[in-house]
């Protein structure tokens, strides 16, 4: 695991990178009433993403010690779990009536950052046999 601490701490700056980055894009003229209206915080949303990547990349870097083998669908079935629980996460989000998507779309897009922050650590582990 101490191997792997690396993986942890550069997914953190990651993180806390984009965070600023998309606190700063609301701060833009023409945005900076859009955040207002989130059901979600920004760093609520970040969080909930940081959390289960945490843990899905936790999961795999145990599981690939014992079984490397099957880390791919290990990685498919943690996956799939957090994109259900994201779901009922977005539900009141997908349900808001109000005209402006941009809540919609930063959601989905943070969620696409975050997959292909598990999506290339998992490669990088199933590449070290």
């Amino acid at each position: 695991m101490k191997k792997h601490i690396g993986i942890f701490i550069v997914t953190a700056i990651i993180a806390v990178v984009l965070l600023v980055a998309n606190l700063f894009i609301y701060r833009l003229p023409g945005l900076e009433g859009a955040a207002k209206n989130f059901i979600y915080t920004l760093p609520v949303v970040y969080l909930f993403f940081f959390v289960f990547t945490i843990i899905i990349l936790g999961v795999l870097v145990i599981i690939g010690k014992k079984r490397n083998e099957q880390l791919g669908y290990i990685f498919l079935f943690l996956t799939s779990a957090k994109m259900g629980l994201s779901y009922l996460f977005a539900r009141p989000i997908l349900a808001k009536t109000i005209d402006d998507p941009t809540e919609k779309i930063n959601f989905f897009i943070v969620f696409i950052l975050f997959l292909a922050i598990e999506a290339y650590y998992t490669a990088r582990l199933l590449n070290n046999k």
